[in-house]
């Protein structure tokens, strides 16, 4: 699965490459990606703002909530 790993990411410059990472995996046709958030909620909202532009939502990892899975 791939996935994008915002750690170390300033907060005003995730929106973009989530943006830029949804993208490229919607024209790929990729069905599910995972996105590392870490343990921040004010990461996991503003991922979820960019998520619901396209349509999409969000489900925490199996694993941890560190991770969020999307389906494309």
């Amino acid at each position: 699965m791939s996935k994008l790993d915002l750690h170390g990411i300033r907060h005003h410059e995730v929106p973009r490459k989530v943006d830029i990472f949804l993208g490229e995996h919607m024209q790929k046709g990729t069905n599910e990606v995972k996105i590392i958030i870490g343990h921040s909620d004010q990461m996991k909202n503003i991922v979820d703002k960019v998520l619901t532009d396209y349509g999409l939502t969000s489900e925490y990892g199996y694993i941890s909530k560190s991770e969020l899975i999307v389906k494309l």
